[in-house]
């Protein structure tokens, strides 16, 4: 079928004009680009599309836009023709794009261009509607499996009681956003969560800040209970030693590390689907996502390109992504130093694409004297999407690095 014929559809069939959104006009060309432009604008302005309406704003195609409804007969396949001309067009770009690739580039750049045109030549027209009816349908066969297993969470176990009671659980394709000051603890808390998420399920924490042998150290701190100044400064004694071999040995979690400090959103995302494909994959964890590069010239923008790419990986991988994030100076102004949404740095779309936002906050961190267990530690979550915001008590070991729930 031609472009004539769809430009014909649209003016014969009302109830086509919802497809109007799905159709850009850059996958066109000519006069079939300009008129479809125009049936856009009109539709989106609620104004009559038919053929006087049309014919009137391209007097010099009256003769193609007025023979264009006689070459129709049905409007079912509408859709099917639009993922056609939109597969037409991105392959005919991403041929382009491969036949001009240059080969003198180092390897990262190589990888970051290709990661640019898989993006730009994924399809948005390819995932189409389903009735509610259908999609409920599913949902109660999901939930009568879990009562006949006797679960009593959707989500992956998160190891801690009151995160299972508020979030229901690590959920697929949700972006979790966990945000504070530098030095407040935000990587002793996404560190805490991984090595309890990663007796559940498959967990790769990208670490952009720190290297993997320091991660590697906090781990046995934390794991061992030994003092991380001594394992930083090599003062550790025998038994320490034999407790940090008998972690090694024992932990059977399913934790990953990849401390690539150069990578994009887009290098990102295709190491998290190569991760899945070879070995599964949960949860994400990203210390943190200020640190990733987007495309984009503008800082707003870019940190809302990321964001968002964040929240399409979510869905599509059908995992769970926990994204660390700083916050502005703000807090430190206020009398009660609790952090608030407002407090995130540098764009709105964090707070807009996250599905939850906790932060962990430590009144100790304000004071100059801190306590080597802090008691009265906190986890906020000031953002919940499918269910209440609450505070968790929590207790924090700064000689282990380590966040506990205080039950």
């Amino acid at each position: 079928m031609t472009n004539q014929e769809l430009i014909g559809i649209f003016l014969v069939y009302p109830e086509s004009h919802v497809y109007l959104t799905k159709l850009n006009p850059i996958w066109l060309e000519g006069k079939d680009r300009a008129i479809i432009e125009r049936m856009r604008e009109m539709y989106i302005t609620n104004d009559p599309i038919n053929l006087p309406s049309v014919g009137m704003q391209f007097k010099e195609h009256i003769q193609y836009i007025a023979q264009s409804t006689n070459l129709v007969s049905s409007n079912v396949h509408t859709e099917k023709i639009i993922f056609n001309i939109e597969v037409e067009y991105k392959t005919k770009q991403l041929r382009n794009a491969l036949a001009n690739f240059n080969m003198n580039q180092e390897l990262p750049e190589m990888i970051t261009t290709l990661n640019n045109l898989t993006q730009d030549a994924q399809l948005s027209i390819s995932k189409s509607s389903e009735f509610m009816s259908s999609i409920a349908g599913k949902v109660v066969d999901e939930i009568e499996d879990s009562v006949k297993r006797g679960e009593v969470r959707m989500g992956m176990p998160t190891g801690w009681k009151y995160l299972d009671k508020y979030l229901g659980g690590w959920n697929k394709g949700n972006v979790v956003i966990l945000a504070g000051r530098p030095g407040s603890g935000k990587t002793a808390m996404a560190m805490n969560l991984s090595i309890e998420a990663s007796q559940f399920g498959n967990v790769l924490f990208f670490s952009l800040e720190m290297s993997k042998e320091e991660l590697a150290k906090r781990f046995l701190a934390t794991m061992g209970e030994i003092h991380n100044y001594k394992i930083r400064n090599s003062k550790v004694t025998v038994d320490d030693l034999e407790r940090m071999a008998r972690v090694v040995n024992s932990f059977n979690g399913d934790l990953s590390v990849d401390d690539d400090a150069t990578m994009t959103i887009y290098d990102l995302i295709g190491k998290a689907r190569l991760h899945k494909a070879k070995h599964g994959l949960n949860l994400v964890v990203i210390d943190y996502m200020q640190l990733l590069k987007g495309t984009k010239q503008n800082r707003e923008q870019e940190v809302a390109e990321i964001s968002r790419q964040l929240k399409i990986m979510a869905k599509e991988l059908g995992i769970t992504v926990i994204a660390l994030a700083q916050l502005s100076r703000k807090s430190e102004e206020r009398s009660d130093k609790r952090p608030l949404l407002s407090d995130l740095r540098e764009s709105g779309a964090i707070e807009q694409d996250s599905d939850v936002v906790m932060f962990p906050f430590r009144p100790a961190y304000y004071e100059e004297d801190k306590p080597e267990l802090e008691l009265d530690a906190e986890l906020i979550i000031r953002k919940n999407r499918h269910g209440e915001c609450a505070t968790i008590p929590c207790t924090f070991e700064g000689k282990f690095t380590r966040y506990r729930e205080a039950l």
